[in-house]
């Protein structure tokens, strides 16, 4: 059910890393178990990816391209759901046995008086003011603004040209492009900016199709960082346990399918990609599926 919620949240606000935020402050208020946290910051990284489905298909639309936008979005969600699914269930398992309960780290003690100082009096003014009901809802609406003016500041990626553009036609090894995946996004902190650039470098041809599935997987364990960094925040240190979990899974999951058995991995998750962008019947379907499996996720709790 958390990995339902996690994931339909994400697909609603088009960014994960303010719902994994969530999860770790409903864990940190003891309102959700490791576990259960656990399954909803993985579920808001399912969910993350929708952006660059509808980015690519607002670009298709805007340049009327023959769907290589939606391509890329269809790309990104099935690398991480076929990476993330076998991740969820061996974290789930490290997580049920306590083999990373002894890895934790606390707050900074200058930050943890930062935030008394500042944050705490003016969270405490709104929760006075606020019904039982808004005081939720202005902390998910204040997230989702954060993250969004965060990624308002970042720089404009011209693919046209620049050394970026001239980078993007020189990588082709798949190991390069999946640590400059990883680069990217702990520079960004956002998967939803590293992965959506990728919709018009495809599209002028200047990163070839096959060097987006790494880049995708490379992104998918970096993403992590800030709400890494986020749950130091917590006065529950399992906040960093649960995190640290994720990003292992992920990371194990990944490291030898890039190294060991890539392309036979590339044939498949293309071939998927491929079959549900084929015609607007399947994308229809597909999309649909993004919302209809964790709504049934939630429903069978």
């Amino acid at each position: 059910g958390a990995l339902g919620a996690g994931w339909l949240l994400a697909c609603v606000v088009l960014s994960g890393s303010p719902v994994a935020a969530i999860a770790l402050s409903l864990l940190d208020k003891g309102d959700l178990n490791a576990a259960e946290a656990f399954g909803m910051v993985t579920g808001s990284r399912f969910g993350a990816s929708f952006v660059v489905l509808v980015v690519g298909f607002a670009y298709d639309l805007r340049s009327r391209r023959d769907g290589g936008g939606v391509y890329v979005g269809a790309l990104a969600l099935l690398t991480t759901a076929v990476t993330y699914v076998p991740a969820f269930f061996l974290g789930y398992f490290v997580l049920q046995h306590g083999w990373l309960d002894k890895i934790r780290f606390g707050i900074p003690r200058d930050l943890d008086s930062v935030i008394d100082t500042i944050i705490k009096p003016g969270a405490k003014a709104l929760e006075a003011i606020l019904p039982a009901w808004g005081v939720p809802l202005m902390g998910v609406v204040l997230l989702v603004g954060a993250f969004k003016l965060f990624d308002g500041f970042l720089p404009v990626v011209d693919p046209t040209g620049g050394k970026l553009g001239k980078m993007a036609t020189t990588i082709y090894r798949p190991w390069i492009t999946f640590l400059f995946g990883m680069l990217v996004t702990s520079i960004t902190l956002s998967v939803s900016v590293s992965l959506t650039v990728l919709v018009p470098l495809t599209a002028r041809g200047l990163v070839r199709r096959e060097n987006l599935i790494p880049y995708i997987m490379g992104a998918n364990i970096t993403t992590f960082i800030d709400t890494l960094f986020a749950s130091l925040l917590l006065d529950n240190p399992n906040g960093f346990t649960v995190v640290f979990c994720e990003m292992s899974a992920v990371a194990l999951i990944s490291l030898p399918i890039v190294f060991l058995a890539y392309r036979p991995y590339e044939r498949f998750v293309d071939g998927l990609a491929r079959a549900v962008t084929r015609d607007r019947r399947r994308l229809a379907m597909f999309v649909a599926a993004l919302f209809l499996v964790p709504l049934l996720l939630i429903w069978l709790q």
